[in-house]
């Protein structure tokens, strides 16, 4: 009986210990928007790939990143960033990176250079580790803007037709686990717009610089393919300046709105019918780049 009537005396000390806990404060803007702030204060980056399907990622978001040691070394000397694989850049960027296993950790300096992948569930004291690792003088250069930008430097396939498989890196001694992960297209709703973007690109450094393009509007008939969506403009300029280099076919980007957010698909070729847009996508696919076939009818 003492030792209830001891427990319930304790109980409201138990359920207020440390209630406010610190965590570890992810950026809500952009990758690109993070690398910005990093060259500006002088920070590192780090980047922190995840799934919502991912069982090891919400470990860490529960262990790791709740960690106030880690919270508070972060807060002081990274910009911290989560990027979704199955959003829109993060599809892009998941490419780019080459990323093939979950939760997949990246660290940059505060130019933007990548100096390492980590690609397992860390523990924060390792985690931590890892951080201070990078963490020297030269990596923490300020600078009034980042230096070098490479968002959208790899060719993006249609989330629909890649039946890649990422593999979630199991959980501390609990065994391997994989999973497959589907990203389905974006279908526009609504009012869109319609335009044909060409021209070529004047500077391209690194997928910063200066771009050189002129706007018409395309008539909604027809076919094309689709070869990938994104959610930023900048990476829209930087694929179009590239897929003008290796198609003679005109590049048109469709811009709508899903979700309350802008979403930008970039498309090749005007065909007037679905054969002939079915052809051009078959020696597209020689070139290494899918893609899946829409009516612009519906594009409007």
């Amino acid at each position: 009986m003492k030792f209830w009537i001891l427990l319930l005396m304790m109980f409201p000390f138990i359920a207020s210990a440390n209630p406010t806990a610190e965590k570890v404060a992810f950026h809500q803007g952009s990758f690109t928007t993070a690398k910005a702030k990093a060259a500006q204060e002088g920070k590192l980056v780090f980047v922190d790939f995840v799934a919502s399907w991912c069982m090891p990622c919400r470990w860490m978001d529960e262990t790791t990143f709740s960690n106030p040691t880690l919270a508070r070394y972060v807060k002081d000397n990274y910009i911290a960033v989560k990027i979704d694989i199955d959003d829109f850049d993060g599809f892009a960027y998941k490419q780019q990176y080459n990323i093939k296993l979950l939760p997949s950790i990246l660290v940059f300096d505060s130019k933007g250079n990548l100096l390492e992948k980590i690609e397992e569930s860390l523990p924060p004291s390792k985690m931590l580790k890892i951080l201070q690792k990078h963490d020297q003088p030269q990596n923490r250069i300020r600078t009034a803007a980042p230096t070098s930008s490479n968002v959208g430097n790899t060719m993006v396939q249609p989330p629909v037709n890649t039946g890649g498989i990422i593999n979630r890196k199991p959980l501390p001694s609990t065994g391997n686990s994989t999973s497959n992960s589907t990203n389905s297209n974006a279908n526009s709703t609504g009012a869109n717009i319609t335009s044909g973007i060409s021209g070529s690109a004047a500077t391209i450094a690194a997928g910063d610089g200066l771009y050189r393009f002129k706007v018409s509007r395309q008539a909604s008939n027809g076919f094309t393919v689709q070869i990938g969506a994104f959610g930023e403009y900048g990476n829209v300029l930087r694929e179009v300046s590239k897929l003008q280099d290796r198609f003679a076919q005109p590049i048109i980007v469709h811009i709508a709105t899903l979700n309350g957010k802008t979403v930008y698909k970039i498309l090749i070729g005007e065909f007037s019918t679905r054969e002939a847009a079915i052809s051009y996508r078959e020696n597209m696919k020689k070139s290494g780049v899918n893609g899946i076939i829409k009516d612009m009818s519906t594009m409007k």
